[in-house]
Formats: C-alpha cells, structure tokens, sequence
C-alpha cells in the first residue's frame, strides 16, 4: 500500500507539472482555450486520479503561475519582445471660446468650437537595452496641434504619425534616441516649446547621482529643421542643457538648467508653420527670410515644496506648492530680443488620480525676436512672438485617469496695435 501512495503521489506531482505547462501555454494560444484545463482536471477528478480539493488547487495555482509568467514577460508561446509591448494613448473633449480683437476699428468677433483630440502610442522593447516607439494622433500636418475642429457636416478629420524613434539605453545614467521623438528639453511651461512638438533629429539624455542630495543631468539635441535641395546648406538646430536638481531638505527640492539653442542655414531662409507675418523679423528684399539668427540662450528653473502647510490644520490637504520660471535672451537684434515667464502652482504635484487637483497661474512676455514663432503654445495669440497676457489653470481628477481642465488665457501684442484675445477652454481628457 505505501508503494502505491508513493506511485499516487508522483502521479499527482507528475500532472500537476504538466497542467502547469499546459495551462501557461494555452493561455496565450490562439487555437485553445484556457477553460479547457478545468476540463482536463475534472476528467482526472471523474477518474478518482485527483480529490475535488486537489483539482482545486491545481487549478488556483497554475492560474497564479501564468500571471506571474505574464506579468515577467516569461510566456514560453510569445516572443519576449511582443509580452514586453504595451498600448499608451488619451482621448480629450474640448469645448473652446476665442475672441480677438481685430484692429482698432474693427469690431471683435467671438468664436466657439468643439473639439477633439485623440493619440495613441505603442511601445516595444526587441530587448533590454533598445525600446522602439511609435505613436499616432489626430491633426493636420501643424506640429503645434493635435485638435480637430467637428465641423464640415461630420466631416472625418485625418490621423498623422504623431512621433515614431529608437531609443538606445548602454548605461542607467545614459539614453540616446534617434527619429521623430518626445521634446528632449526640460521646460518649466510653455514659453518656448509647445508641448506637441514632437522634433526630428537625434538627442541624448544624461542623469548622474552626483551626491546624496544634488542629481545632475544634461540634455541635448540635433535637430532638423528643413530640407530642400534649393539651400547651400539645410537649417538645423542643436541645443544643449546642463543642469541639476537639489533636495535641499525633505520637502524643498530646486531644480533649475543653463539652456544654449544653437542654428546654422536660418538666417535668409523662412520656415513652414510660422504664427503670422507680423512676428520675427523678415528681411525686407523680395527673397524674405529670417533677417537675425536665433542663437538664443536662456535659463530654467523651479522651487518646490512638499506639504508646504504641514500635515494638521486646515491648509494640510494642499500637498504640493511650487514656483517656476523660464528665460530666454537672442544677442542678436539690437531690441525687442528677450522673453520670460514667472508661475506658481499649488494641490497636487501631479494630476493622474481621482480628487487630485491643481490650481496654476502665468505670465509671459517674448518679444518679437527673442524667439522663433514656429515653436512658442499655438493656445497663446497662435503661438506668435512679440506679445504678454497671463494664463489660469485648473485641473481636477474626477476619476483615476480621467481629468477636467478648465483654462483661460488673456494676451495682447507688444507693439503696433495692441489687440488683446481671450481664450477659454474647458476639456476632459480620458488617458490609458
């Protein structure tokens, strides 16, 4: 009889090693079902093989086994790199009210839109060290929009390549990636950069624990600008960013760069996407073109601090306070060759979560050369040059990944006629 239990209970380990295997593999066939192991273990249970309770807890475990495999990346029926790719993307509702005046005669004229925007990304990782990602998005070919105006009698908006990049990883402190890719460039807010550019070119990303408290990084690019076989030489531009981020204490971190933008082929030549023709300067002869170079540099910086108020009293639901601001200074023109943004925020660092929140204020100048006007937020005048105004805004988490904004702006332009705009937005964005 002992010889017998001990055959019975290699038996047992013996199928219990085999539903594993077959379980993990039928959960990821596309021939099976993964019900049919509850099948298999009923049938040996009918057969006196296993106790209800053994089958039981075959099936409880080998479930707990393929999750964990999946959850690893260590399915035996799919390739590693395709359990190592995920979907990301976001869907926003828009409703917008702009109003602009149009000269000093004119009279201004209101204009009310619903919008839409949709993006979706797809990230894989052939191994540890190399990650490819791609994305698309709703828009025409404006690199500052992804918005879709419904208009047009329910007229179907286009979907474009949004960004698509390698990206190489030798060390932790060290990433390279080469394409169409995510800005690169830390930015305080959206002086400069608006945040759907997505630039083409190459860059590198480095981080270093230089001590305890202070990490440092550097952050540069290549980027190209145009190409056409008319230029002596295509316009590029190259950027470099060193900086630092200090936690001065538990709760107080700074983080602030030094920001050099370099441009080679600019000057003489215009780029597509400009805001208007009444921003940077253009030469004056019938070639056109950029009459200064954009040789800008500049710096960024913001001051936290985590709950700023202390944990009891009234204040304690405030986790997160901060300052932020960004310059930006082109030595080339003799005037109207500067830009800044000062801002504070306060609730929630971050808004991902149901009931957290934010409340963000700005103001901004860039005058007219001070930058180019292909790249500041298309939501500020168009994202021209050579105008000031503040924005409000406030976000709340109604749901985990589900978040209400509501922004406003007021800007005006610095010289000539200064016509003033307001523009108001209110949106839900669902991310996943």
């Amino acid at each position: 009889m002992k010889k017998i239990t001990i055959e019975n209970r290699a038996i047992k380990c013996a199928i219990l090693c085999c539903i594993a295997v077959l379980f993990v593999n039928l959960s990821f066939s596309k021939q099976v079902f993964a019900g049919e192991v509850d099948i298999l273990v009923q049938k040996l249970v009918e057969k006196g093989v296993l106790t209800p309770g053994e089958a039981q807890q075959i099936v409880t475990e080998t479930k707990e086994e393929a999750k964990l495999q999946m959850a690893k990346g260590d399915s035996p029926s799919l390739p590693k790199w395709v359990q190592n790719t995920k979907l990301k993307g976001d869907f926003r509702l828009r409703y917008q009210w702009q109003k602009r005046d149009t000269g000093t005669t004119a009279k201004a004229t209101d204009r009310d839109r619903m919008r839409i925007r949709y993006r979706l990304g797809l990230e894989t990782k052939p191994n540890d060290q190399f990650t490819i990602d791609a994305g698309i998005a709703t828009g025409s070919g404006d690199p500052r929009s992804t918005n879709v105006t419904i208009e047009n009698a329910f007229g179907h908006p286009s979907i474009r390549l949004d960004y698509a990049y390698a990206k190489y990883s030798p060390y932790s402190w060290a990433t390279l990636c080469g394409g169409m890719f995510k800005n690169p460039i830390w930015m305080a807010d959206d002086l400069l950069w608006d945040s759907d550019i997505n630039p083409g070119g190459v860059a590198a990303q480095l981080n270093q624990q230089a001590y305890p408290s202070v990490e440092l990084f550097a952050n540069t690019g290549f980027f190209v600008l145009d190409e056409a076989s008319g230029y002596n030489a295509d316009p590029v531009m190259w950027t470099v960013q060193p900086g630092f981020s200090w936690d001065v204490t538990n709760t107080i971190n700074f983080k602030g760069s030094f920001n050099y933008y370099g441009f080679n082929g600019l000057k003489g030549k215009e780029l597509d996407h400009r805001s208007s023709p009444e921003t940077n300067t253009m030469a004056s002869d019938p070639r056109g073109g950029y009459l200064y170079k954009y040789d800008s540099y500049g710096a960024t910086a913001e001051l936290g601090f985590k709950e700023p108020f202390g944990t009891e009293g009234i204040f304690a639901q405030i986790p997160y306070m901060g300052a932020f601001g960004d310059y930006i200074h082109n030595p080339d023109p003799s005037d109207n060759r500067d830009g800044w943004l000062i801002g504070g925020k306060i609730g929630s660092k971050k808004v991902s979560n149901k009931k957290d929140w934010q409340v963000k204020y700005m103001y901004r100048k860039l005058e007219r050369d001070a930058w180019l006007d292909i790249f500041p937020d298309s939501d500020f005048y168009g994202g021209a040059t050579d105008v000031k105004g503040f924005e409000v805004l406030f976000e709340y988490g109604l749901f985990d990944n589900v978040i209400f904004t509501v922004d406003y702006y007021h800007s005006q332009r610095l010289s000539g006629d200064p016509r003033k705009e307001n523009l108001f937005q209110t949106d839900v964005t669902f991310k996943f």
